[in-house]
């Protein structure tokens, strides 16, 4: 019985974590996403945070979209020129 108790409580804290979580905001959760960047005059899909990419690359770098998956983001860059094209930061 003691047993069937501590399984429940971990059961109903384990759904409360997870209502938690799926409500955290898409800019809060770190490497999840896949940014649509524009570097140094290129489109860039990367998953690193905005402030890793100016830190290697300087300031001339800004977000333009994201999306969740690779997929989505690739989508994304092809209806702004695809991958490498050219871009600006306006």
């Amino acid at each position: 019985m003691r047993a069937l108790r501590l399984l429940s409580s971990v059961a109903a804290a384990a759904g409360v974590f997870a209502a938690t979580a799926s409500d955290v905001p898409a800019s809060a959760r770190i490497g999840n996403d896949y940014g649509v960047f524009c570097v140094k005059g290129r489109l860039v899909l990367d998953q690193r945070r905005i402030e890793e990419l100016k830190s290697a690359y300087g300031s001339d770098v800004c977000r333009l979209d994201q999306d969740a998956t690779e997929a989505g983001a690739r989508e994304k860059a092809s209806r702004l020129g695809g991958a490498g094209a050219s871009c600006t930061c306006e």
